[in-house]
Parts: structure tokens; C-alpha cells; sequence
């Protein structure tokens, strides 16, 4: 009978669960998917995933729910008109305009955007962008902004890191100050007695 290291399930089921995250869950939370990815760069670094694998699954939960959202959006509009009525229909206005005169740089400034990003398929489907291009565009620019996110995070526990170790050293100065103060303190009771 062969023994597996536990270490080696939590590392598979974790590349797993990042893939559900952004696939599912990340749709239905009120968090948004910057804190996510920078989290998951953070987590990564700090239980020693690969980033590039975990940034993959991460990619590629995004990009199916872009893909899907285009192709309901071109489809049952109705269906993702509801989604677009939470918006302000001025900006969406503005932003099919755009689609229409620069759609590359629209696109990616749209998939760039917080809280608009999540609107990109839904508007380049309904504007009439072909979805090879919003496909080529979008896949280029996820992957700009999930690189970014997550080196982010890296970054975020490389100075926490730091800033911790800097306070552990100051924690054993503080201690062998104490320990000194201490010593200093029994010579001179000791020296009275």
C-alpha cells in the first residue's frame, strides 16, 4: 500500500478551488477580484504555490466567465440586460460609443476597470464586436491584470515579511535591553546589600 503526502492533496485541491473561485464564486461575492488576485498572490507566496500554475487556473476561470457572458450576451439579451440595468446608462452609453470608433483600446480599458470589467462581454457582444477579436483582446489584457494583481500580493508579503523580521529584531532588543536593565538592576541591589 502506498502513502501519499497530505501536502500534495492540499496543493492539488488548492489549484482546484482557486479555478472554482473565480469561475463561480467570485461572480456571486461582494468581493471584488482585485482583493481577490492580490490575496491569492499574498496566499501563494505564503504556502509556497506556484504562482504560475495558480495565476493559470485563476486566468482561466476569468476568461470562461468573459466568454460566457459574451455569448449569452449576443444570444438572450435579456438575460444579461438585467445585469447591465445595475449600471449607469450613461456610462454604458458612452462606453458602446467607444466600442464602435476604438474598440481595441475600449477593450482593454474596459477590462482594466473595476466594477466595469465585469461589463466588458456584455457591451463588446451587444456593440457587434466580433468575438475573435474580443477573445484576443480580452485573453491579452486578463492576462496583464491577473500578473499584476498577483505580483501585487507577492509584493505585499515580501514587505510584510520584511516589516516582521524587522519587528522580531526589534523585539529581541527590546528583550535583551530588559534583560540588561535587569542585570544592572540586581549588581546595584546586590552591591547595597
Amino acid at each position: 500500500m502506498q502513502t501519499t503526502d497530505i501536502s500534495t492533496y492540499i496543493h492539488h485541491f488548492s489549484y482546484l478551488g482557486i479555478f472554482l473561485w473565480f469561475l463561480v464564486f467570485e461572480q456571486f461575492t461582494p468581493i471584488p477580484e482585485e482583493v481577490s488576485l492580490i490575496s491569492l498572490g499574498y496566499t501563494c507566496k505564503h504556502n509556497h504555490l506556484n504562482l504560475f500554475v495558480a495565476g493559470g487556473f485563476a486566468l482561466a476561470g476569468l476568461l470562461i466567465v468573459d466568454n460566457t457572458l459574451f455569448y449569452l450576451s449576443g444570444k438572450g439579451r435579456r438575460f444579461t440586460g438585467k445585469l447591465a440595468q445595475n449600471y449607469d446608462g450613461k456610462l454604458l452609453s458612452e462606453l458602446k460609443g467607444q466600442l464602435r470608433t476604438h474598440t481595441t483600446r475600449t477593450l482593454i480599458l474596459c477590462a482594466l476597470l473595476p466594477k466595469v470589467r465585469f461589463l466588458s462581454p456584455i457591451l463588446a457582444a451587444s456593440s457587434g464586436v466580433g468575438w475573435k477579436h474580443f477573445f484576443v483582446v480580452n485573453t491579452l489584457t486578463t492576462l496583464f491584470y491577473v500578473s499584476g494583481y498577483i505580483a501585487s500580493g507577492v509584493f505585499f508579503h515580501q514587505g510584510l515579511a520584511s516589516v516582521l523580521s524587522q519587528m522580531q529584531t526589534f523585539q529581541h532588543l527590546i528583550f535583551i535591553l530588559i534583560i540588561i536593565f535587569v542585570f544592572i538592576w540586581l549588581v546595584i541591589k546586590v552591591r547595597k546589600s
